[in-house]
C-alpha cells in the first residue's frame, strides 16, 4: 500500500554527523547523501564509516589512547503531524573496534600496555529531523555523551529535475 503523496516537490542533500571528544580529544565529521522521493515517499540515504582516535599525554608516565569506528546505514521516512512533515531517522550506527589503551612508561622509557577497555554501546541514533528546518539552514539534532557530543544534521534542497 503506498501513502498518499505528502510533499510537492523531490528533495536531494546530505544528513551530517559530527562526533566530539574531549578526553582524549577527537573532532571528526562525514555526511550521506539524502534523496527524498514525493510521489511515494521514499526516504533514500548512502551509507558512511566515521572514523575517530585520539590520544592524551597524562603526565610524562603515562597516557591514554582511545580509537574505533562507526558504520553509517540509515534509514527513514516521511511523517505527517498537524500539517508539520518530519522524518524520523535510524542512523544505523554500529561501533566496530572502540577501544581505550592506558599505558605506562617502564623503567627503560618504553610504553607498556597497563588496560584495556571495550566500548561497544551503540551511541542513540533514533533522530527526527523537521522538513521545512531541513529546507532552510538544517534540522540538528545533538547528544551529549560522558565527554563530548554528537550532533546530526539534514539539509534538504528542492531536486528540479
Amino acid at each position: 500500500m503506498v501513502p498518499d503523496p505528502i510533499l510537492e516537490h523531490d528533495y536531494a542533500g546530505f544528513m551530517k554527523v559530527r562526533y566530539t571528544n574531549t578526553y582524549p580529544e577527537w573532532d571528526v565529521s562525514t555526511q550521506v547523501d539524502v534523496n527524498i522521493d514525493k510521489e511515494f515517499g521514499l526516504v533514500d540515504f548512502g551509507n558512511a564509516t566515521l572514523n575517530y582516535s585520539g590520544e592524551t599525554i597524562i603526565n610524562d608516565d603515562s597516557k591514554i589512547e582511545r580509537s574505533g569506528s562507526w558504520t553509517i546505514n540509515p534509514s527513514g521516512r516521511l511523517e505527517e503531524d498537524k500539517g508539520t512533515i518530519n522524518i524520523p531517522v535510524d542512523a544505523g550506527v554500529v561501533v566496530v573496534n572502540d577501544v581505550q589503551k592506558i599505558y605506562a612508561r617502564d623503567n627503560n622509557g618504553d610504553w607498556i600496555l597497563m588496560n584495556q577497555t571495550n566500548f561497544d554501546s551503540e551511541p542513540n541514533s533514533d533522530l527526527v529531523f523537521e522538513l521545512t528546518e531541513a529546507e532552510t539552514g538544517g534540522s540538528v539534532v545533538t547528544a551529549e555523551t560522558e565527554a563530548g557530543s554528537i550532533t546530526w544534521s539534514l539539509h534538504l534542497t528542492v531536486d528540479i529535475d
